[in-house]
C-alpha cells in the first residue's frame, strides 16, 4: 500500500531499451549496480581499517595484546555470521516489497528485523560473555592472552547488541537501494572508533588507560552512536521505508524472515568451519607453521579482493529483488547477467594480477626466502580460487533478492565439506603431494560451486515473486 503523502518515487527495476553488449551486459544496469556497489566497498575498506588500527595500537602494548585481540575476533566472527539470517530475509523481504511499492508491509519488515536483531543480541551477548574463557581457551590461549583476550571478549560481547541494530539498519537501507547512508553512519563512527581506541587503550589526562580492553570499549561507544543515529534516521516517516514502531508483532514473519535467512546463516558457518579445519590440514603438513603463517597472509590479500565480488552481491540482491516484487523477471534476470559477467571481468584481472605478481606481494610481508617461496604458491592458488569463488559470490545476491537461499547452502556444504576438505586430507596423508596438496583441494571447491551456481542461475527457477507480508 502506497503511503499517503509519500513523494513521487520513480519506478524502481523498469526495464530500458537494450544498448550493446546487452544480451550479458547492459550497460545501463550495470551503471546502477556500480551506484549502489562503490559505497559498500567503502564501507568494508572503512570496517577493515578500523580493526588494523586497533592492531597497531595494541602493538604498542606487546605482542600477547595483539594475540588476545586475534583469537577474541575469531569466536566474535563466528558468533557474528548468525546476523546473516537477519539481514539475509530482511534485505529479500523489504526489496521486493519496495519493489512492489508495498512501502507499509516493507515497513513492518523492518521493524519486525529490528525486534530479531534486540533479542539475538541480548542472547549472543550473554552467551558470547558467559562463555568468553572457555572458547578462547578452547582455541588454545593461555596466561596472558587468555586473561586479555577474555577481558576483551567480555567488553565486546556485553554491547554486542549495538553492532547487531548496526548490521540490520544497514540491511534496511540497501534494501531499499541506499547504500550512501550505511557509508555515511560507518565514517562517522569509525572516526570515532580510532579516537576512543588511542583514549581508552592509552588513557589521557583523569581518563585511565585501559590496555585492551579500551579497544572493545571504543568498537562498542562508536557501533553504540552509529546505532542510535541509523535507528533515529529509519523513525521519520516520511521515508518509504521506516521502523513501523507501531506494527503488531507477526510471528509468521518473524519465520520468513528466519526461513529466508537461516539458510545464509548456517552457509557461513560451514564456509568458517572448513576454513578453521583448512588451517588445521595445513598445520600437519611436513611445514607446520610456514604453511599457516603464508596462508594467513595470503588470507588476508584474498579478504581485500573479495571486497567488490560483496559489494556487488548486496547490489545484485537488492535490484533482482525490487524488479522481481516489481513482476519485471526478464530485468531481473538482466541484472544478474550484468553483475556476473561485470565481476566475473573484474576478478579475472585481479586473479591475474595476483598470479603474476605473488612474489612481489610476498616481498611486502616477509624476508625469508623459504616462506616467500612458499607464500608464492598458495597466492597462486588463491587467485585461481578467488575468480571461482567471487563470481558465485556475486551470482547469490540475485538468489538472495529471490529468496531462494537453500541452493547456495547445499551448494557450500557438497564443494567445502563433501570435496574440499576429504580431499585435502586425502593429499595430505596418502600422496607426497605435501604442502601443495591441501592448495589443490582449496582450488577445486570453488570450481565446482560455481559450475552448480551457473547452472542454478541458467535454469531460472531461482525467480520467485514472494506473496505479500500483509
Amino acid at each position: 500500500m502506497e503511503r499517503k503523502g509519500m513523494p513521487k518515487i520513480p519506478p524502481v527495476g523498469e526495464r530500458i531499451p537494450a544498448v550493446p553488449w546487452s544480451g550479458w551486459l547492459d550497460v545501463i544496469l550495470l551503471g546502477r549496480l556500480w551506484e549502489m556497489a562503490w559505497p559498500t566497498v567503502m564501507y568494508s575498506l572503512m570496517e577493515t581499517g578500523v580493526g588494523l588500527v586497533d592492531i597497531y595500537f595494541a602493538g604498542y602494548l606487546g605482542a600477547e595484546a595483539v594475540a588476545a585481540i586475534g583469537f577474541s575476533r575469531q569466536i566474535f566472527l563466528v558468533l557474528m555470521i548468525g546476523t546473516l539470517s537477519i539481514t539475509t530475509g530482511t534485505i529479500t523481504l523489504i526489496a521486493q516489497n519496495f519493489g512492489a511499492r508495498r512501502f507499509d508491509d516493507a515497513s513492518s519488515v523492518a521493524f519486525h528485523s529490528l525486534v530479531l536483531a534486540l533479542l539475538s543480541g541480548l542472547l549472543f551477548g550473554a552467551a558470547g560473555y558467559g562463555l568468553a574463557h572457555f572458547l578462547l581457551r578452547l582455541l588454545g590461549a593461555e596466561g596472558e592472552v587468555l586473561r586479555s583476550g577474555t577481558a576483551f571478549l567480555k567488553v565486546l560481547m556485553g554491547g554486542v547488541i549495538f553492532l547487531m541494530i548496526n548490521y540490520t539498519t544497514n540491511a534496511v537501507f540497501r534494501a531499499q537501494g541506499d547504500t550512501k547512508t550505511p557509508m555515511k553512519i560507518a565514517m562517522v563512527s569509525n572516526a570515532l572508533n580510532i579516537g576512543f581506541s588511542y583514549l581508552l587503550i592509552f588513557g589521557w589526562g583523569i581518563i585511565p588507560g585501559m590496555g585492551v580492553m579500551g579497544a572493545a570499549a571504543a568498537t562498542i561507544l562508536a557501533r553504540f552512536i552509529g546505532a542510535v543515529w541509523a535507528v533515529w534516521i529509519l523513525t521519520n516517516p516520511r521515508r518509504p521505508v521506516c521502523f513501523a514502531f507501531r506494527s503488531r508483532l507477526d510471528w509468521r514473519l518473524f519465520h520468513r524472515i528466519l526461513d529466508i535467512g537461516l539458510p545464509s546463516g548456517f552457509s557461513g558457518f560451514f564456509r568458517n568451519g572448513a576454513r578453521i579445519l583448512f588451517f588445521s590440514i595445513l598445520a600437519s603438513t611436513s611445514r607446520g607453521s610456514d604453511a599457516v603463517a603464508v596462508a594467513t597472509i595470503g588470507f588476508q590479500i584474498r579478504m581485500l579482493v573479495i571486497m567488490p565480488a560483496l559489494a556487488f552481491q548486496v547490489a545484485t540482491a537488492a535490484l533482482v529483488g525490487q524488479s522481481i516484487g516489481a513482476r519485471r523477471m526478464r530485468t531481473a534476470e538482466a541484472y544478474g547477467w550484468t553483475a556476473i559477467t561485470f565481476g566475473s571481468l573484474v576478478m579475472a584481472v585481479a586473479s591475474l594480477l595476483i598470479f603474476g605478481l605473488a612474489g612481489e606481494i610476498m616481498r611486502l610481508f616477509s624476508d625469508s626466502e623459504s616462506l616467500r617461496d612458499l607464500g608464492v604458491w598458495a597466492l597462486r592458488f588463491i587467485a585461481v580460487e578467488q575468480f571461482c569463488n567471487c563470481v558465485s559470490i556475486v551470482a547469490s545476491g540475485a538468489f538472495t533478492g529471490a529468496g531462494d537461499t537453500r541452493p547456495p547452502l547445499r551448494f557450500t556444504v557438497l564443494s567445502q565439506w563433501v570435496l574440499m576438505l576429504p580431499l585435502a586430507y586425502g593429499f595430505t596423508l596418502f600422496s607426497a603431494l605435501d604442502f601443495f596438496g591441501p592448495w589443490i583441494a582449496w582450488a577445486l571447491a570453488p570450481l565446482v560451486q560455481l559450475i552448480l551456481t551457473l547452472t542454478h542461475f541458467v535454469r531460472g527457477r531461482w525467480k520467485i515473486n514472494l506473496p505479500p507480508v500483509s
